[in-house]
């Protein structure tokens, strides 16, 4: 044992009643969670903090081990004494990896409960230890392994009780050990259950964990504990009716449209129960500012249109009355309704669709980047089939089925030429004719089922968006996974070419890539922001002390594996000289070289259709908006959740200016500034009080900074506007579109 008067006591002070001198050795931790990419294994280190059982969020006293470099299996085997009072105290114990690049990150925490069996240590017992798995902090955390410790009280005058219970000898203690504390002090359950039946545990290529409910074909990351979950964050498969669309998927569309509007749901709840009867346990009911009823079950925290009780979406309101308020439509236009609510406009002039009310667009404002005249030119441009081919493309697909089944027929036609003509899809054992309207549901359903996860040819970007990418592990969940890559390509450019829209949201890599334009650090920032903020400091600062080298790490399968970035890069170290190469070949296998070989057949499946060419005077964002069209974005719900910071706030003139600005520009130009200071022009299925940022949920920010020289600036992983105090609505105004015109350049970020 170690000399009392040697080592430091934490914790109360010594004239406190009824405490005990407690001995915490902190042994060593096994298979700790990898935080990063770049080949390092991390410095962990263990922070032991004494905390009071009644007020959780006090800490009395913090005590920190050595970190361990370059390891995430760290033997620590320091001790530590702290003076506690068992009935009234806790241990809380936290693991970190000491970071250079940024702020020290968790990879995972514990809790002791003081008031239980714990040993007193003695010259003739050895100090007993226990195996305590980690535990997440929050939902969206990643955490893995163990961490051993050991506990003993200190030569106690009287051993310690427990409450209402006689003294306990050392045999009784070596048999029962110590006990993590109750249930309910802990965020989560150490046993998980079994999955329920057709559920099956995966993990993706960044080792992150979802779930796979191969009875409804869908994913998501919330480990299944009910029937409940059997609805997925991603789209359910399409049955029944021709005319009814899973309304779940809400969350999906670019429109923004939701079962709840963030302005009044607050106020629309209506009760528990109806005509039909009382709502499940945890269920209640609510209606959207059209009228549409939609359901909130509290226990998983979603929403969506399914009664619970009929298993049936909510009837659709009649809209028509809200329509008619905006006067007529201009020629050639039709308004349409899906059953989920939604409402699209048909230009029957130029054979295009698009979710912007044509009434309501505003006049057309000068504008340098103009989407819709380059759309107008790629539309004029684009090349006719040949004569010889036929005029109509008649194919039959199944819902139940529909990704095999348009599988099979656009991928046996062997002229492509055939994919220019008219479509005409014909569902089975339906009576559709279809003049436009059921092409459109067919390419709405069939994004909805090859995007999704579940098929494992893409996985979702991080764990706090639904922004896809590519599976650079494709090749695991299907051994054609290359001809389907190649099949996507071919969809997307008939997508295009038939003027229709898809349901998909890429990251921005995915769309430079289709142009063959290079990736940079800076598109990084909304795709990974621990990643871009590591790779930013080794621009910005020396990598010597770093230790790097020219190879970067990932998990396969459960597998640590190392990969040189160039021939013989593990003996290559990072230097200042080197160090650009380093950073460019980073990104260059991040996000090109692990899906090489898929991107290559989406290219060749799109120029199967279309010339790549054809859509290279469209920059990446144009891309977007292209492929998945432009989304309505409600100002006002934009401006209900905004945040202010330094000295703005909603009254100041410059915040006024700002939303007098907003509400001028057009469908385009706002789609354009949210991808500005979001970094896509996808909403979240309840609106902007919904938005994410890189870390959670992060409402959009307006931040004072610098002076009217300046132009605004854009954090798309804080979804903040740096906006200067300009002296003039023109002014800003001006800058406003200037900074977007700009972002080409700078990508929006600072």
């Amino acid at each position: 044992m170690s000399d009392m008067s040697r080592e430091k006591i934490y914790g109360v002070q010594r004239s406190e009643r009824n405490t005990r001198l407690l001995r915490v050795k902190v042994l060593r931790a096994i298979d700790l969670q990898r935080r990063d990419f770049l080949g390092g294994t991390g410095d962990p280190y263990v922070k032991i903090l004494l905390q009071s059982n009644e007020h959780r969020n006090s800490i009395i006293d913090t005590a920190r081990s050595r970190a361990i470099p370059k390891t995430l299996n760290p033997l620590w085997n320091q001790d530590f004494i702290f003076r506690v009072d068992p009935s009234k105290h806790r241990l809380a114990f936290e693991i970190y990896d000491q970071n250079k690049l940024t702020k020290d990150e968790l990879l995972g925490m514990f809790f002791v409960d003081l008031n239980l069996n714990i040993p007193y240590e003695s010259a003739e017992q050895p100090l007993l230890t226990r195996d305590y798995p980690l535990l997440k902090r929050s939902v969206l955390q990643r955490v893995r392994g163990t961490v051993t410790i050991g506990l003993a009280y200190m030569n106690p005058s009287t051993p310690p009780l427990t409450p209402g219970s006689a003294e306990i000898d050392n045999n009784q203690q070596n048999e029962s050990g110590f006990e993590i504390i109750h249930h309910r002090d802990i965020p989560e359950t150490l046993t998980e259950p079994p999955l329920l039946p057709g559920w099956e545990e995966r993990k993706d290529a960044s080792g992150r964990t979802y779930y796979v409910d191969h009875n409804t074909r869908t994913t998501t990351w919330s480990r299944p504990t009910g029937q409940a979950t059997a609805t997925s964050q991603r789209p359910q498969s399409q049955v029944g009716d021709r005319h009814q669309v899973d309304d779940i998927d809400s969350n999906h569309s670019q429109t923004g449209t939701s079962p709840t509007s963030p302005s009044t749901a607050a106020n629309n709840v209506v009760s528990a129960s109806d005509e039909l009867g009382a709502l499940p346990s945890g269920w209640q009911m609510s209606k959207t500012d059209n009228g549409r009823v939609f359901f909130i079950d509290h226990a998983h925290k979603r929403t969506t249109w399914i009664d619970p009780r009929t298993g049936k979406p909510s009837p659709s309101p009649d809209i028509q009355r809200e329509l008619n308020q905006n006067g007529p439509l201009p020629a050639h236009w039709e308004v349409r309704t899906l059953p989920d609510g939604r409402v699209y406009y048909i230009d029957h002039l130029n054979k295009t669709t698009t979710w912007t009310d044509p009434r309501i667009a505003g006049p057309t404002v000068p504008y340098s980047r103009d989407y819709e005249a380059k759309y107008r030119l790629f539309r004029h441009h684009l090349p006719r089939p040949r004569s010889n081919v036929g005029n109509q493309f008649e194919f039959h697909v199944n819902r139940k089925d529909i990704m095999e089944s348009s599988f099979r027929a656009v991928m046996g036609v062997r002229d492509t030429e055939v994919l220019k003509t008219r479509l005409w899809v014909v569902f089975d054992g339906e009576r559709g004719l279809d003049y436009g309207g059921v092409s459109r549901e067919w390419f709405l359903m069939l994004s909805r089922e090859i995007f999704n996860p579940y098929y494992g040819l893409f996985e979702y970007s991080t764990i706090d968006n639904y922004i896809l990418q590519i599976n650079p592990f494709s090749g695991l969940f299907n051994e054609e996974h290359i001809k389907y890559f190649r099949f996507i390509g071919r969809i997307i450019a008939m997508a295009i070419y038939h003027g229709k829209l898809l349901e998909a949201f890429f990251i921005r890599p995915f769309y430079k890539m289709l142009l063959s334009k290079p990736i940079t650090l800076a598109d990084m920032e909304s795709v990974d922001r621990e990643y871009y903020q590591s790779l930013k400091y080794i621009l910005e600062n020396d990598p010597a002390e770093l230790d790097l080298y020219f190879v970067v790490s990932e998990e396969v399968l459960g597998e640590l594996r190392e990969h040189d970035l160039k021939p013989g890069g593990q003996h290559i170290q990072v230097s200042q000289e080197n160090k650009q190469e380093y950073i460019d070949l980073v990104i260059k296998y991040r996000f090109v070289q692990r899906i090489a070989t898929q991107m290559n057949a989406i290219k060749q499946g799109f120029q199967d259709v279309l010339p790549l060419d054809s859509i290279k005077m469209f920059d990446e964002k144009e891309v977007e908006l292209l492929i998945s069209g432009l989304g309505e974005i409600n100002v006002n719900d934009w401006r209900t959740y905004t945040m202010y910071k330094s000295s703005y706030t909603p009254d100041n003139p410059v915040i006024q200016w700002f939303w007098k600005a907003i509400g001028s520009f057009n469908a385009e130009e706002r789609t354009r500034f949210l991808q500005f200071v979001t970094g896509t022009s996808r909403l979240p299925m309840n609106g902007f009080r919904e938005l994410w940022g890189s870390s959670g949920p992060q409402l959009f920010t307006i931040e004072k900074w610098g002076d009217r020289t300046k132009l605004p600036r854009a954090h798309t992983c804080f979804n903040r506007l740096d906006l200067p105090p300009y002296e003039s609505y023109q002014e800003l105004r001006q800058k406003l579109i200037q900074a977007m015109e700009m972002s080409e350049a700078f990508e929006g970020v600072d």
